[in-house]
């Protein structure tokens, strides 16, 4: 029984790292990000030390900038 509960605990915690890891390439994709292919690739390989996590969430959280004279689309 001890086993079976520290094998669960185990695959939860792996994958709550693994979502808390991957969250900046989830947030680029799911605002459709400009570079979200390089934030993906910066949140693969850089992810693993802080700063290269803090920023491809910097990236992938930013508001892009508006293209001068681009027309505003009313929903």
């Amino acid at each position: 029984m001890e086993r079976t509960v520290n094998i669960m605990l185990t695959v939860v915690v792996v994958v709550a790292f693994a979502v808390l890891y991957l969250l900046p390439s989830y947030l680029a994709f799911a605002r459709d990000a400009k570079d979200r292919w390089l934030i993906l690739i910066i949140n693969v390989f850089l992810g693993g030390s802080v700063i290269g996590w803090g920023v491809a969430l910097y990236m992938a959280t930013r508001t892009p900038k508006k293209a001068k004279g681009a027309a505003e689309t009313l929903a």
